[in-house]
């Protein structure tokens, strides 16, 4: 292929890595992917890689700190579910999960959070900052239900999709030349407006797509599939997962405020995971007195 081709895709790619590949292709005229050895697959591959090195730039300590701003502006929209009990128990069962992720460690591991709205929703920010409602804690039976959620979301912290949400394509480079300590440090202890600028625009960025965008259909089931894995490697039944999204299919309306707006719909995922799902250990005695126990408030069933 002729690099005079490549050149200005992977320039966008890098500017709008918020934009899913699939999508974007879809946008171009059919012509010129034809014109492309190997079509829209080839296309696809090269804008995951771009991404894929993008996001490897960020060191794990700056993708906490990242993730502890995108976590303020989830908080600046849905309070905190003042409960400790309920947030001790999603952090001791959101964290055993996370052991068997293919990202078992963040820079100051996984912490979990209730957020007291009746919003069906979860969100994941970088580092392993994971918010769930009591809305959506309303639409679960048990513990198993609730650990497919957490793997869910798990999942995508995994796969980091929302580092790759940013648009801003300077941050990274931003970042290393600043470093964390030296954005003080410059300009007699003032913080280097650059960094502060692309850092915020950043957060904005995945702040937006967790709220208001949503990911993409593609990311959506990749997390969903590696939530699948997640359940079975712990011991939880994997069609729990189908028993959260038979729920929303039922209780959640497409486009409702929430998970019907930001998601694909229930039925789309359900039909991406059909087959080949062994049942595992089912709720246990144990298990359904600790979810009665701690989140038993805000269950409906």
């Amino acid at each position: 292929m002729k690099r005079r081709l490549f050149l200005p895709l992977a320039l966008l790619s890098l500017s709008l890595s918020a934009c899913v590949m699939n999508d974007l292709i879809s946008m171009l005229p059919e012509d010129l992917v034809a014109k492309v050895p190997g079509g829209a697959d080839t296309l696809r591959q090269t804008g995951e890689v771009i991404q894929e090195v993008a996001a490897a730039d960020m060191t794990p300590e700056q993708e906490y700190y990242l993730g502890r701003a995108v976590g303020a502006q989830i908080l600046s929209r849905y309070p905190a579910g003042d409960d400790e009990k309920a947030n001790i128990y999603l952090n001791r069962l959101g964290q055993g999960l996370s052991l068997y992720s293919a990202m078992p460690e963040t820079f100051v591991g996984y912490h979990f959070f209730l957020l007291d709205s009746p919003e069906v929703n979860a969100f994941a920010a970088p580092g392993g900052f994971i918010f769930v409602t009591k809305g959506m804690i309303g639409l679960l039976s048990g513990e198993g239900e609730l650990a497919a959620v957490l793997a869910h979301e798990i999942a995508h912290v995994q796969n980091r999709d929302a580092v790759g949400a940013i648009r801003n394509a300077k941050l990274s480079e931003t970042l290393a030349k600043a470093g964390k300590d030296a954005a003080v440090r410059q300009a007699g202890g003032r913080v280097n407006p650059e960094l502060l600028r692309a850092f915020s625009d950043s957060v904005g960025d995945i702040a937006n797509t967790l709220m208001t965008r949503g990911y993409s259909r593609s990311q959506e089931y990749a997390a969903d599939a590696a939530a699948v894995e997640i359940l079975a490697q712990a011991g939880y039944d994997p069609r729990s997962l189908h028993a959260v999204l038979e729920s929303m299919r039922r209780k959640v309306p497409a486009g409702s405020a929430g998970f019907g707006s930001t998601h694909p719909t229930a039925v789309q995922r359900l039909e991406a995971l059909k087959g080949g799902m062994a049942a595992s250990a089912p709720d246990t005695a144990a298990r359904r007195a600790r979810f009665q126990a701690a989140l038993g408030a805000y269950s409906a069933r």
